[in-house]
This record gives C-alpha cells, structure tokens and sequence, in this order.
C-alpha cells in the first residue's frame, strides 16, 4: 500500500488508481466536451492511454519511479487540446477523485491532475518559438518528476 511522500498519512492501493483511471477513461469517453480531441489524440489505444496515465500518477504521487513521459504525445496533445478541453479533463479527474476516494487522497489526485492542465495549458497559450521553448520546458520538469515542484 503505497503512500504519499508529501502526505504519509494518504494511502492509495494499486487497485484504486486503476479503478479510478477506468473511471476517468469512461467518462472521456462519454464527454461531449473533449471525445473528439481525445479521440484524435488516442485513436483506438484507450488501454495503452489508460496504462499512460496510472504510471504517470504513480510515479508523480509517489516519487517511486521517473514518469515516462513520451515527447510526441506531448506536442500532439499540446496542438490537439485547447483550454477548454484541458480545462474539461481536469473538471473529470476532480469528479472521478471525489467519487473514488476521500476528501484527502481526492485532493492529492486533484493537484497532480490541476499542475499538469496549468502546465500544458501554458503550452497552448503560447505561441512559435515560445511555444517550443514552453513544450520543451514543461516535456523536461514531467519527464524530471518534477511536476508538483513550485518553482
């Protein structure tokens, strides 16, 4: 039962974040709001985004493992995604957390889902040589598991 460096007293069994990475991916699925762009962004690799993702929070809630972060993915989810479906995807992971999870451990989940919207949203906004600059910044601190640092 791993938990949180940041927080000892918030435990996360493995089986609860797949649960909650399953309930997230169906209601992706079901949304208005981001389906095209996610469908563009993952085609028929739901399993494999699925899998992305809960490594991702482990490694980022954790600090168990540098996340694997795929630099391409990264530039089409910047080109494909825009404020409006970032900000979409995070308004499903804080539903999904409240549901899985309690008001503390919800909270966690939240944050690493609100730094990585904040993150590839600034990524969006910008634009040309800014934009690459951006994308490679925010491509390093993700890969580096630096996410969650505030500098």
């Amino acid at each position: 039962m791993p938990f949180l460096r940041s927080a000892p007293s918030v435990f996360f069994e493995d089986s609860e974040l797949r649960d909650l990475v399953a309930e997230f991916s169906e209601r992706v699925r079901r949304d208005r709001r981001v389906r095209a762009a996610m469908d563009r962004l993952i085609g028929n690799r739901w399993l494999d985004a699925e899998q992305g993702t809960e490594n991702f929070l482990k490694a980022t809630l954790f600090l168990e493992a540098l996340p694997e972060v795929d630099a391409d993915f990264l530039e089409r989810a910047v080109r494909i995604l825009g404020p409006a479906e970032i900000d979409a995807l995070a308004d499903i992971m804080l539903d999904c957390a409240l549901v899985a999870f309690p008001v503390q451990s919800a909270g966690a989940i939240v944050e690493v889902a609100n730094m990585l919207a904040e993150a590839i949203r600034t990524v969006t906004l910008s634009d040309g040589r800014a934009r690459k600059d951006q994308l490679m910044k925010v491509h390093s601190r993700l890969k580096a598991g630096t996410l969650m640092n505030r500098f």
